[in-house]
């Protein structure tokens, strides 16, 4: 057992979840309604904005409305997307998101001010316990197992026992540096990412999402919760010291050369601060050992370059929730459910990780992926490509072998010129595959003191005035 927990008042649980955001919450919530007593802490007194780029994609809004919050999110002025503008280097096309039975809409952005109070009152109303304004200040041990925590509230310390520990409490995860979980295949970032939210924006015919990525731009727009509208640019680290030198005028001489985020602008004016991530690194964690597990941003973190945080969350929670509810509550039952949902994640993630990082790339996006695109557009299945941004569709279904084949096969045979930058091309995309999938059988783990995962402006979030 760690020492100072003699004397000190204890209580009993069948899990503690450290975080109370859309990883912790979410996962309270499913614990308890399969009948576990389960509490949820969080240091922050009140549930506020964080860093998130607040997008949700088709399959979030899904489970949100199997999670049974839709109602409420839309009483507290939640509206969805049901059209994407998307630009690849040369390709363009506007379409309308797929929808499957029980869907909410195609995409949505929710800031998590809003969110997470939701998510929060969706696990309190299954009977998980959530306390705020209390610090996890270290793990208990006994016999080689994490068998609680620490927490500390008001001045008060207590111990809180239980048969598993998750760890849902972001990228500088106090759970994940207590239990000694290392990082692996981490992949520092190319560019920043800086957001903010206007209103009196013109969202045009349909609401619509904005995603452009060319040249060494890459941007975002949409309609936002209550009214608002989000803008997103992402210069390179070559930019950053200019960049941040005229936060505001980068900012909107960025979001002006993207012609739909410029015509929504018109007549718009800001309407809260502007967000930041300077710099920051991919990576994942051990997901688990004895007593404890590590869940969304915790355990796994790549570009946001793809905006999914928030969606993998939900996605994670929802995997391990039964394999937990079916283990407890044998030990070595939960050492092996734990230790397959790290397995799961590791193989689930492993292509989108890469994805978000060809995105994030400085520079222009390898240019077989918009040929590839443009390519299934003109066929009618584009379909396939947005259901990439929902993880409906994995990245080898629809970046096939053949496509790409095809697609280099087209621009060596148009002309000489090109035919040495597209094989070149295939080179590098092919050994990169082949990199990328050999670092995921065998992880190569930090050395050294673990990197902070971000950096951002400004250090603490603010609501929107």
């Amino acid at each position: 057992m760690n020492g100072g927990t003699e004397g000190t008042a204890s209580e009993h649980f069948d899990v503690v979840i450290v975080g109370a955001r859309c990883a912790g919450s979410t996962l309270g919530a499913l614990l308890a309604r399969r009948g576990l007593r389960v509490v949820v802490l969080d240091q922050a007194a009140r549930i506020r904005s964080t860093l998130s780029s607040n997008i949700l994609q088709a399959d979030s809004l899904e489970f949100l409305n199997r999670l049974g919050v839709t109602d409420e999110l839309r009483a507290a002025g939640v509206t969805t997307m049901t059209h994407v503008d998307m630009r690849l280097e040369e390709f363009r096309c506007v379409a309308a998101f797929p929808q499957r039975e029980g869907d909410a809409g195609g995409a949505a952005c929710i800031r998590r001010e809003v969110l997470d109070p939701v998510l929060v009152g969706a696990a309190r109303a299954s009977g998980a316990e959530v306390r705020l304004g209390t610090r996890v200040v270290g793990v208990v041990r006994e016999d080689g197992r994490v068998s609680g925590v620490r927490a500390v509230s008001g001045g008060t310390e207590t111990v809180l026992r239980a048969r598993l520990v998750v760890g849902a409490d972001g990228r500088n995860s106090k759970v994940a540096e207590t239990c000694g979980s290392r990082m692996y295949n981490v992949s520092p970032g190319e560019r920043g990412y800086y957001w903010t939210y206007f209103e009196g924006a013109d969202l045009g015919e349909h609401p619509t999402f904005v995603f452009h990525r060319w040249g060494d731009r890459h941007m975002l727009g949409g309609p936002a919760d209550n009214g608002l509208y989000i803008v997103g640019v992402s210069p390179q680290q070559h930019e950053r010291e200019s960049f941040r030198a005229d936060l505001e005028g980068s900012v909107h001489a960025h979001a002006l050369r993207c012609a739909p985020i410029a015509k929504a602008l018109s007549g718009a004016t800001r309407a809260s601060k502007i967000y930041g991530l300077r710099r920051f690194a991919g990576y994942f964690r051990e997901a688990a050992g004895a007593g404890w597990v590590l869940l969304g941003d915790a355990g796994h973190f790549k570009d946001p370059a793809g905006g999914r945080g928030i969606g993998d969350a939900f996605h994670q929670a929802e995997r391990l929730a039964p394999a937990i509810s079916a283990a407890l509550p044998h030990s070595a039952g939960i050492d092996l459910a734990t230790a397959e949902f790290g397995t799961w994640r590791d193989r689930t993630y492993a292509e989108y990780y890469g994805l978000a990082a060809d995105l994030g790339v400085a520079g222009p996006i390898a240019g077989v992926v918009p040929r590839v695109v443009g390519r299934l557009h003109a066929k009618g299945k584009v379909d396939g490509v947005l259901n990439l941004l929902s993880h409906r569709a994995s990245v080898m279904e629809v970046l096939t072998p053949g496509r790409v084949l095809g697609a280099t096969g087209a621009v060596v045979l148009r002309g000489r010129g090109r035919r040495r930058a597209a094989l070149g091309e295939l080179g590098r995309l092919a050994t990169t595959e082949i990199r990328r999938r050999s670092a995921m059988r065998t992880p190569v783990y930090q050395s050294g003191p673990q990197p902070r995962p971000v950096q951002q402006d400004p250090p603490e979030p603010e609501s929107i005035r």
